[in-house]
């Protein structure tokens, strides 16, 4: 299946963006199996090449523990999803999944440890088939606490495209999340409607 493109702009966002065309009655899911989800984590820039060899490696050790695994990386999937997208559509957080995305990040912060990096620290974990769905909620905690949470917005697309990204043009005027997707076919519809309107005239 090929992958779409990456334009969330932050990791928790991009795997909220592996749903497509959530509006539909049968959405297509990109995470299908736990592989998928270790390369799209990979993909967005939250595992490196060898990680993703690791657990994919682990998977196949415990295939139980892996699905098991993908049902709740889903569920937090979900909840970053509304709670981005409700406060981007409506202002507001959603308690429920506000809770659900803090649950998942207080399990990842029980499990990490701080290890030297250059001049500093870092915060890392061994590698362990939950990695994904701590990144995931590290990723969302780190946004919404951060002062680019107001710069989260949903793809202004007509037609039910709802992909969440971070705007960072200066004036905060992006709409779309992608200019060569759903960006050029709003200008397109503008064209042809405009040409009607000519016509008609």
């Amino acid at each position: 299946m090929e992958q779409p493109e990456l334009v969330g702009g932050a990791l928790c966002l991009d795997v909220a963006n592996s749903v497509d065309g959530r509006v539909l009655d049968v959405p297509l899911d990109y995470l299908t199996s736990y592989a998928d989800l270790v390369d799209w984590a990979r993909r967005a820039g939250g595992l490196s090449s060898a990680q993703a060899e690791v657990l994919l490696t682990r998977a196949d050790a415990d295939p139980a523990a892996a699905t098991d695994e993908l049902v709740r990386a889903r569920a937090l999937r979900e909840s970053v999803f509304n709670l981005f997208y409700g406060h981007a559509k409506d202002g507001v957080a959603d308690p429920g999944h506000l809770a659900a995305v803090q649950e998942a990040y207080t399990d990842a912060l029980r499990h990490g440890s701080l290890e030297p990096a250059g001049d500093g620290l870092r915060w890392t974990w061994e590698p362990d088939l939950r990695l994904p769905r701590w990144l995931v909620a590290q990723s969302a905690i780190e946004l919404a606490t951060s002062g680019a949470f107001g710069r989260v917005k949903a793809c202004a697309s007509q037609d039910g495209c709802q992909y969440l990204f971070v705007d960072t043009s200066k004036n905060g005027s992006r709409r779309w999340c992608s200019m060569s997707d759903c960006g050029n076919q709003a200008k397109s519809r503008r064209l042809t409607a405009r040409r009607r309107a000519d016509r008609a005239r």
